[in-house]
């Protein structure tokens, strides 16, 4: 799994092949047969491992805010350490495999809180379709600077917004406000939702 992981980082998810990985160990393809029944079956292992990736020390504070947001800012930061593999996880439902450890930490955090199981639910949600979102479409970034460049690409920041004031007086308002810094943007959000959590 290690030199499937290190295949899918340097050439890309879309270019891994049980062939490529055979001539990365410089063994017969066939032989990863053996450990997995093909090709997709290791790519999930590899996403499992990626969600699982620092649950082991999800926080366990008296402050079940701080704790959510540790909790999605370690999923995102795990997902873009390896961006080309990020889109993958949308094959696989949320709260299956590895995001059980995490799904279960969010919504202990969230009932710690005095939250019902209904808004607890609908918070969760919330939670983990914007970290995905946010996340993955961070991810496509650094998935074509690496497929450009190789292992440890860097994307840049976001775009900056700068539309006509004339015909957007809005968006023009809050333009210079937009975040540039990915994590910065992400936490700011993840803050919004998390701001009316009982303490």
């Amino acid at each position: 799994m290690a030199a499937a992981m290190q295949v899918v980082d340097t050439q890309g998810a879309g270019a891994f092949s049980m062939r490529a990985l055979g001539a990365f160990l410089e063994c017969d393809p066939t032989a990863m047969y053996r450990h997995f029944t093909g090709k997709n079956a290791l790519l999930d292992a590899l996403v499992d491992s990626v969600v699982r990736e620092g649950a082991a020390t999800l926080p366990e504070t008296d402050d079940p805010r701080a704790d959510i947001r540790e909790n999605f800012r370690q999923l995102r930061r795990s997902l873009l350490a390896h961006p080309t593999l990020a889109p993958l996880v949308l094959r696989r439902p949320p709260g299956v495999g590895a995001y059980w450890e995490r799904s279960d930490h969010a919504v202990a955090q969230l009932h710690r809180a005095g939250m019902d199981p209904v808004d607890a639910a609908n918070v969760y949600q919330t939670l983990l379709f914007y970290t995905l979102g946010h996340t993955l479409s961070e991810a496509r970034q650094l998935a074509r600077a690496v497929e450009r460049e190789g292992a440890g690409a860097e994307g840049g920041p976001v775009a900056a917004v700068r539309p006509p004031e004339d015909r957007h007086p809005d968006l023009s308002d809050v333009a210079p406000h937009l975040r540039d810094d990915n994590e910065a943007q992400f936490l700011a959000g993840l803050d919004l939702i998390l701001r009316d959590l009982p303490r």
